[in-house]
């Protein structure tokens, strides 16, 4: 535990912190969705080999900054690791953010991370944080968002085509994992899918409680899952953010992608869904198309980092 100026305490964090954190990130993050439930649900799932690790900056029993750091569970290279360090904008020009990332670059020492990824909104005051630690700009995305209740109805499948809720396949969701582990394969990113297994994905995928079943959708042409969209809701907020829209190799160029996110955005207007955020690398040309047509309106970015150590 260290003690930092103006009554500001680093220490270790929890999952009983989750509440905390959630609303220090709505305020960090307000395009996101940080519900207390998945954020709390992220910390208690993390496996041990993940090597995870949290840390709070507490002033006067509420959270102002927060920082974590972990082994990326969705890569079979034991070097590659994630990180994340945010902190109050009220809080900032301190010090607090190097306190929070000394405890980080610890960490990421002590497991032998290699190469880290983090993400930041395309702010001067990030590039210049992340460039002060030896991150290389990597990547940008462009964020946009849309109010799905403005869409007109979702056109019909094609013959021989079906799109479901992934809910219909709670009884067993491998089929949609074969779609989404085959469209992932090509993600534009820093990514490193080599881990893509069934259990990997089902915990943390599959079942986080943001991913919201109903609302997320799969393509099925003669009983094959071919497309797959994730939504990540807080319907109490009326927010959501897509969380991944994919169509196997054999099966694009045919518009599966438009059709399962219009049928997908129809049903979260019926929930009561009120602003989907999305964020596209901007070498996804196809997925930036269907955006556009859909009427998705830009208004911000983000950037990918990488630090290799």
């Amino acid at each position: 535990m260290s003690v930092y100026p103006l009554r500001v305490v680093i220490a270790p964090a929890s999952s009983e912190d989750a509440e905390g954190a959630a609303a220090l990130l709505d305020i960090v993050d307000p395009d996101g969705v940080h519900t207390v439930a998945g954020f709390r649900y992220r910390m208690e799932t993390a496996q041990p080999a993940q090597r995870t690790r949290s840390w709070k900056a507490e002033q006067d029993g509420d959270i102002v900054g927060w920082a974590g750091a972990g082994l990326d569970p969705f890569s079979s290279d034991q070097g590659r690791a994630f990180t994340r360090v945010a902190v109050h904008p009220d809080h900032r020009g301190r010090g607090l953010g190097g306190s929070l990332w000394s405890e980080v670059s610890r960490h990421l020492d002590e497991i032998g991370a290699a190469r880290t990824v983090t993400f930041s909104r395309s702010e001067a005051t990030a590039k210049h944080f992340a460039e002060a630690r030896g991150f290389t700009l990597v990547g940008t995305d462009t964020s946009s968002a849309l109010d799905p209740r403005t869409l007109p109805e979702p056109p019909e499948p094609p013959e021989g085509v079906e799109v479901r809720a992934l809910q219909s396949f709670a009884h067993d969701p491998e089929p949609v994992y074969r779609a989404d582990a085959d469209s992932v394969r090509d993600e534009p990113g820093p990514f490193d899918f080599s881990n893509f297994t069934f259990d990997v994905w089902q915990r943390h995928t599959w079942n986080h409680p943001d991913c919201d079943r109903e609302i997320g959708a799969a393509v099925v042409i003669h009983g094959t899952v071919v497309a797959t969209t994730f939504v990540y809701c807080d319907r109490d907020s009326g927010r959501a953010t897509n969380g991944g829209t994919g169509v196997m190799r054999a099966y694009r160029g045919r518009g599966l992608g438009l059709l399962v996110k219009q049928h997908s955005l129809a049903r979260a207007a019926e929930l009561g869904i009120t602003s989907v955020v999305t964020q596209n690398d901007d070498t996804n040309a196809p997925m930036l198309a269907i955006n556009r047509r859909l009427g998705y309106q830009p208004f911000g970015a983000g950037h990918s980092w990488v630090l290799e150590r």
